[in-house]
């Protein structure tokens, strides 16, 4: 392994030890002071994870890293001790601290001012703590920046020791290739139907075979009682059908026994294609909790910019959903969220006149049925002024103001979607209620979603989101309009009626239906696609109404099919460019039929605009006489990955455990001739490893090396007391005097 994927590896390591630093302080300042047993537990945790996080960044030589690894690790030290409180103050200080590393981590290049003064907060906190380094610290001065720039490596997906790392690209690639096999398939049904259309073919010849044969017999009779039984052409003719008769039956059986092994094959086929195609899928879905944190980070930090306390809750953020879905759920939830906290919670002050509970919730609820998901961004906030959005339609010229006061207040609120639209007067840097809405809307659009809005004066607002859990496969209504065949997603359809031609009216020049009481627009679909219609004598209509861009449209089509499950398929980027198109599907004969985006349809049919989519060589390898197997024990990838490398260069076999309690149970499964591990490690630490190693007479011969960063006398005491055969630092690490270690100890 070179430098570059090592260096990939540390950063994502680095990514997850934010992770759970970030989550951890957020639990920290929502959590109680009177429970303490929890507090402390979180800041031990943290305290383990910056010590990870500074061995790991010490291991790749990405100093700045190591030092705020450091200063972190210290302020956690003294907060354990009850010397430092976490005060939001001081918490700013660390989140700070953090979205330096998370900077370098997203290959951003810091601002070196706010840099600078990140590293100043920090070093004064920890001096202030006035705490025992056991490491140098680099210098902060002068090329700080630099420096820090210069330790920046692009970032990969993330890996686990659990999990092998796939990319996206691959799973799609291979997706497609369960695609053909489903191609395949439905090749292979058409072959079966066409067995079984033989066999009925034999069955319809063998019906008419037997009343041949019995006028055949009578024919034969006749001839026989003529005298003609010698008659050479008369035989050859007889015997050639008797002939034709035998080799239909045997063709009859043979291909009756295909049709079965043909069905027992589709069976299988279908099964194997099925679950491919479901586990292959469920490879690409997270769960929604993955945006979570990250959303709860920025809720705190703009609530303290505002002023204002805000609580972010969530239920149902462990229901998954395909990463391509949730990656472009993000933009949508972060603006429905600023707006949220911008406009909709009043001030702690103003709620507590109005008698609410000072701190502001927002909830966002996940909620799957069936092969969608429904999500909802709710706050008890002030909810959005309709009178003012009556009042901006009216000057926008959007209609007259009689029309504007006839309209219901649920109906007028989703002029919120129209691009530009906002109710307030007052343009801030971080939102306005309706403010690129119209950007939510095309968004969740793009993923055949819908989105909807209700509030109410006083109490809140509820934003609806409801897409697809899955991008790659879609429950479709098929249709045809003129001599092609269409698809619409089902979740768009609210239902498909037969009416009559006398039900249409017109209202304004608009034609209009009246289905159960409501009053819908009404349009041909040929009409708005383009696409000639059919003659046709029927005395009835086949509508489906549309429920998309948060309006209810009846279309006519001219005929509707079935519902089906789709296998969708990639167009190219010229015809998603198209206007009414959202993609590409397979039918189960092979054929593919294109999908419709519903809510460009019903923009279209109401008159609303269409968006547009628009490194260190490894060393020679040394001699060592037998190939001997080492079990190295660190929570740290980085320092496993990196111990790996240079010991399998020089000749062993290694092993590798993230704690002492998987290291423990993997030494009953093989046998090794040495162990080099960790001390700080969750679950069980290396110190009570090695006591256990050294308890047991199976292994009380097996050699132990601590390799650590705890670098004090008594640290160093108490390892070699607990059984250790050698302790070495990692701040004096060097692979030399580690592979003269294992030779000295073996």
């Amino acid at each position: 392994m070179d430098e570059t994927q090592l260096l990939q590896i540390f950063w994502e390591e680095a990514r997850e030890h934010l992770q759970t630093l970030n989550d951890a302080l957020l639990q920290v300042e929502m959590t109680s002071a009177g429970d303490k047993d929890k507090i402390h537990a979180l800041v031990k945790e943290m305290n383990r994870i910056a010590h990870s996080l500074k061995g790991a960044a010490r291991a790749v030589g990405i100093h700045r890293i190591e030092t705020i690894g450091h200063y972190l690790e210290e302020v956690f030290a003294e907060a354990l001790q009850d010397k430092l409180a976490l005060t939001p103050e001081v918490c700013d200080v660390i989140y700070d601290g953090l979205d330096v590393v998370q900077a370098l981590a997203d290959n951003i290049e810091p601002d070196e001012e706010g840099l600078s003064h990140t590293l100043f907060r920090l070093e004064q906190l920890v001096a202030q703590s006035a705490p025992s380094p056991s490491l140098p610290i680099a210098p902060m001065a002068g090329d700080a920046t630099q420096k820090l720039a210069t330790d920046v490596v692009h970032i990969t997906p993330r890996i686990t020791d659990e999990s092998v790392r796939v990319t996206v690209n691959k799973l799609d690639s291979l997706m497609g290739e369960v695609t053909e096999l489903f191609i395949a398939r439905m090749h292979s049904d058409e072959l079966l139907r066409d067995l079984q259309n033989i066999r009925r073919l034999h069955n319809k010849w063998q019906k008419e075979w037997r009343s041949v044969r019995t006028a055949y017999i009578r024919l034969v009779r006749r001839w026989q009682e003529a005298g003609d039984d010698d008659n050479p052409e008369m035989t050859t003719l007889l015997r050639f059908l008797e002939y034709n008769q035998r080799v239909l039956s045997d063709a009859y059986r043979l291909i009756s026994q295909a049709v079965q092994h043909a069905i027992q094959d589709s069976a299988r086929l279908e099964a194997i294609t099925d679950q491919l195609q479901d586990d292959i899928g469920k490879m690409r879905f997270i769960p929604f909790e993955s945006v979570m944190s990250g959303f709860q980070r920025m809720v705190r930090d703009l609530a303290r910019d505002l002023g204002k306390q805000v609580a972010l809750d969530s239920v149902g953020s462990a229901i998954e959903l395909d990463k391509a879905v949730l990656d472009n759920l993000k933009d949508p939830l972060l603006h429905l969220l600023r707006n949220a906290l911008d406009h909709g919670i009043e001030r702690p002050e103003e709620r507590a006149m109005l008698g609410k509970p000072t701190i502001g919730t927002i909830l966002i609820s996940v909620e799957q049925r069936g092969n969608e998901v429904i999500i909802r961004v709710s706050d008890d906030g002030r909810g959005i002024d309709v009178a003012k959005i009556r009042q901006k339609v009216v000057s926008q010229g959007i209609m007259t103001e009689a029309e504007a006061n006839a309209r219901s207040d649920d109906d007028m609120l989703t002029y919120i979607f129209h691009s530009g639209f906002s109710t307030t007067d007052n343009v801030t840097t971080l939102s306005g209620r309706g403010l690129g809405m119209d950007i939510v809307l095309e968004r969740i659009g793009s993923l055949r979603g819908q989105v909807g809005v209700n509030s109410r004066a006083g109490q809140g607002t509820v934003v609806t989101m409801r897409v697809p859990m899955s991008l790659s496969r879609l429950r479709c209504i098929l249709l045809r309009v003129g001599f092609q065949r269409f698809a619409l997603p089902s979740a768009m359809v609210l239902r498909m009626e037969t009416i009559y031609p006398d039900t249409i009216f017109t209202v304004e020049g608009r034609e209009m239906i009246m289905l159960n009481g409501r009053t819908l627009p009404y349009a041909t679909l040929g009409g708005v696609l383009n696409i000639p219609a059919t003659e046709s004598d029927a005395h009835t209509r086949q509508v489906m109404i549309l429920n998309a861009a948060d309006r209810a449209v009846a279309f006519e089509v001219d005929e509707l099919y079935q519902e089906a499950e789709l296998v969708l398929k990639p167009l190219g980027k010229e015809i998603m460019g198209a206007k009414f198109v959202s993609g590409a599907a397979l039918l189960g004969t092979g054929d593919v039929v294109i999908v419709l985006d519903a809510n460009d349809l019903v923009r279209h049919a109401v008159g609303m605009p269409i968006p547009r989519r628009k490194i260190v060589p490894q060393p020679a390898p040394t001699t060592l006489a037998y190939r001997l197997r080492v079990l190295v024990v660190d929570d740290s990838i980085t320092t496993r990955t990196l111990e790996k490398n240079i010991l399998e260069a020089s000749g062993f076999e290694v092993i590798v455990a993230i704690d002492g309690q998987e290291a423990w149970e993997i030494l009953s499964e093989y046998d090794f001739d040495l162990i080099i591990t960790d001390v700080e490690m969750p679950k069980m630490d290396g110190l009570e490893l090695c006591k256990r190693i050294k308890s047991t007479p199976k292994y009380q011969h097996l050699p132990v090396i601590l390799l650590t960063s705890l670098a004090k006398p008594e640290q160093r005491e108490a390892g070699l007391k607990a059984g250790a055969d050698a302790y070495l630092v990692k701040s004096q690490f060097d692979q030399t005097e580690l592979l003269q270690t294992i030779k000295d100890v073996l």
